[in-house]
Parts: C-alpha cells; structure tokens; sequence
C-alpha cells in the first residue's frame, strides 16, 4: 500500500511538472516571440531541486540583471555596513583668522552618493553639511586650491565594452574616485534673442565646467526645430548641431560628465562659498600622490545596504558601476572595471557557480558581452539566501508591484509582494530573475532570459510575469 502511495505521489508531481512545462512552452513560442531565446530556470531556495526549466544552460546578455551579480558581490566582499570615506587635510591647522593656509586637499575614497538633494540621514545635500561642519571648525578662507587627491582609483570614461550611442548617453557614466549627481548635468538648449543668432545653451548646475561647440542657429518662426549633439569621451566638450525655431520650446538633454573628480570639486567650492567661505584658488587635481599632514574632517558615505538598495530596485547604472570599483579596490587595491569584475567572478567562482556559466565586463550590464544562464543566476541566489547577507540583500530587490522596477508588475493574482527581483531591458533583451515566496512558507529561486525578440519588451515582460504565475500556481 505504501509503495502504491508513493508510485501516485510521483506520478501526480511528474504530472504537475509535465503541466507546467507546457503551460511555459506555450507561453515562449507565442508568434510574437518566435524565433527568440530563451533561458529560464526556477528551483527551490533552500535544496536547490528544479522545480521548472528550459535551456537553463544557453547563455544570454542578462542586461540590468548584471546588477544581482554585483551587489551579491558588494555584500559579500565590502558587507552591508561598509561605508565609503572621503578625508580632508590642510597643510598647517586654521589660523585665528580662520584662514586655511595652502591647499585645502580632499582624498575622495570612491563614494558616489554627494548630490545636489538632500540626503535623507543628514536632512540637507552632503556637500552642505560638509561646508557646515568646516565652517564650525573655524573655516573662512582657503588661500590656495580645492585638490582632489584620486589615489588608486582609475577614472573609465564609459566601459570600453559599451555601445558607442550609449556612451552620449546619461545612464552610461564615467567612474572615477568620487562622484556628484550621478556624473551628469542638465543641458537646456533655446531660441537665440533674433533670427541668425546662435541658441542660447544653459548648464544646471551653472558650475559644470563644459566647453560648448555650439552650432545650433537660431530660425524664423514656423522652421522646424531638430537638434543633434555629440560627447567626446574622457572630454567634458558637447558639440551641439541644427536648429531653433524662434518660439519653439526649449530642448533638454542629460550631458555625462566625463571628469568626474572635477565636477565634485566645483560643487564643493560651490558649496563652501555659499556657505561664506573665500576660495581664492581653483579646482584641481593630484592622482596617487602624498597626503598633507594635517586632518581636518572625514566624511562618510551611506552604508553599503542603502546603496545597494537603490541600485537594484532602480536599477542605477551609476552606483553599480562605482560599487563595482569599490570592489575591486578592496579586493585587488585598485579602483577601476577590471579589477572589479576579477574581484565579482573571484567570489562567483568561491560561491561554487560553474567558470563556464557566467563572463562578465561590467558592474551595471549595459555591456553586450555580458553572458550568464538561468541556471548560474538561479544558483547565485540560492547560495545569497544561505548565507549571513540573505535578508538585507532580498530587502535590495524591487518588490512586486510595490516599489522599484516590479511597481506596475506582479500585483494581482496574489502576487503583491511575493515577488523580489531585478529586472534587466536593453534592445532585444530582458531579464528577470529573484525569489518568489510561496503561501507554505516555501522560497524559490529563478532566472528568465529573453534575447533577440522582434516585439515590444512589454510583451516579454508579460511573458515573463505569467511564466512566474504559473510556477506560483503550480507550486501552491
């Protein structure tokens, strides 16, 4: 009798697995996505056993899901409460005047999160509780240079595994040892004052030192506006072509800064003088040189889960990239993509997960030789949930139909909240891949890999959401 029961029980789970593989293969040979790749696996969270699959193997671009790979990193590597310093030294303490004699020097340390808006844990902008607490100190005048000194940290203006288009692009930032507004400025491009003049081109924040090639003219009324524009990498140069209509609204474009250490020192010098404090020197900088013997403040980043947390769940190129430095910075001791990406498959690799089921070239996944497979994903999670980072690093993770990227996905059907991922778009691929939380208390783990389809990504983020339902139902 005992024997029978198992034989049913065995039959009615292959029966079930049968079920849902169809219901899969029916969802991903939809005439809209024929001819499309896919790579998907679901397992559970805790032994690993496959629950679902289809070409777990193959090898897709995971686009943004690259993002899962390094924070899992991050955690691991730099942990969740690691914070990023940036420290500031004077040759000679201020004097009773309040006069900093020489350089007012800062050794940036990688942090990527200084920004014009305010910081929720200070209540104001970084760089203003900075120039506060300098002012406190005594501070009024610095009679030499801001000197950002970038030791060991390499600057990458745009990976060199990017697409060319991206790189004009503010979603693909340059790197370097610091950071301000995610490296990018706001560039308004208007109408000229009369017909035949050159349009009137404004930067926000004013202090963005870009030189403008401004070829844009000014037209009569009633012309058509276009307006193309080109980045120089590694050079803070926009070229502006075309043509303004008088009357016509403004044109708005996101410039990535190229020199990032030199956008940060503006908007602290920026900074200090509003808050009264005389800089008669410029913004410059010193790359691996020595320190100045007198400290006068340190400042620290947020903590490594709330960076992280932003990265996943808006799905942030900027700090991936950074977090990827840091990583190879603790790591290797160099700051820069490649010993970030060493330091990301080193521990992928020490995580148990096959050399030949993941290559990596970025921290964010804008790369297209990025290649991993639903399987490797699936296992990365499954080992992130068994260790001593499960919680904070699922709590970084988009949940669905609550916040981040699944905020208008997987919210009916019992699924609110159930789901935590990452989702990944670029042209021609998505991904989607996290844990799902079954009603027995049950976690599983899984991987969806779509690439080369012909139709809307929304179509294939539909796809992607059914397969879940269905595994959820099956599973319940």
């Amino acid at each position: 009798m005992l024997a029978l029961l198992v034989s049913l029980c065995a039959f009615s789970e292959a029966s079930h697995a049968s079920d849902l593989l169809s219901q899969i293969d029916s969802l991903t040979n939809l005439d809209p996505v024929s001819g499309a790749t896919w790579s998907i696996y679901f397992a559970d969270a805790s032994s690993g056993q496959e629950i679902a699959s289809k070409n777990p193997d193959a090898l897709l671009i995971p686009a943004s899901v690259t993002k899962l790979w390094t924070t899992a990193a991050a955690f691991e590597i730099l942990g969740p409460d690691y914070q990023l310093i940036t420290k500031f030294y004077s040759a000679s303490p201020i004097d009773a005047q309040g006069t900093l004699n020489g350089n007012l020097q800062v050794a940036v340390g990688g942090d990527p999160m200084f920004e014009s808006k305010s910081r929720k844990d200070l209540g104001r902008p970084a760089l203003d509780k900075i120039a506060d607490e300098l002012y406190t100190k005594g501070l009024r005048k610095v009679s030499g240079n801001i000197d950002i000194a970038v030791n060991r940290f390499d600057r990458t203006c745009g990976n060199g595994v990017w697409e060319m288009g991206d790189l004009r692009e503010g979603f693909a930032p340059a790197v370097d040892g610091v950071g301000y507004n995610s490296n990018v400025c706001h560039v308004e491009i208007s109408p000229g004052l009369a017909e035949g003049a050159p349009a009137t081109v404004t930067f926000n924040p004013p202090f963005a030192s870009v030189k403008v090639l401004n070829d844009v003219t000014t037209a009569s009324s009633g012309n058509e506006s276009w307006v193309e524009f080109h980045v120089m990498p590694c050079r803070d140069e926009l070229e502006l072509s075309g043509v303004m209509a008088r009357g016509d609204d403004s044109q708005f474009i996101w410039f990535p800064i190229q020199n990032p250490a030199n956008y940060f020192g503006q908007a602290l010098a920026d900074a200090l003088r509003r808050k009264g404090i005389e800089i008669t020197g410029q913004v410059v900088q010193t790359r691996d040189g020595g320190l100045l013997s007198n400290s006068l403040l340190e400042f620290k980043s947020p903590e490594l889960s709330d960076i992280a947390s932003i990265t996943n769940k808006e799905s942030d190129n900027y700090l991936a990239e950074y977090l990827l430095s840091a990583i190879g910075m603790k790591q290797f001791g160099e700051g820069n993509t490649e010993a970030g990406v060493r330091a990301v498959q080193k521990f992928a690799r020490e995580m148990g997960i096959r050399r030949d089921q993941f290559s990596l070239q970025d921290g964010c996944g804008l790369s297209r030789q990025n290649i991993v497979s639903a399987r490797a994903t699936s296992e990365l999670l499954k080992k992130m949930a068994a260790g001593k980072n499960a919680d904070i690093f699922e709590a970084s993770l988009s949940h669905s139909g609550m916040d981040g990227t699944l905020s208008n996905r997987l919210s009916t059907d019992g699924m609110l909240g159930r789901v935590r991922a990452k989702t990944g778009t670029m042209t021609h691929v998505s991904g989607l891949a996290g844990y799902v939380a079954l009603d027995s208390g049950k976690r599983l783990t899984f991987a969806i890999f779509c690439n080369n389809y012909r139709c809307s990504p929304n179509f294939v983020r539909g796809i992607q959401d059914n397969i879940v339902r269905a595994v959820y139902r099956a599973q319940n």
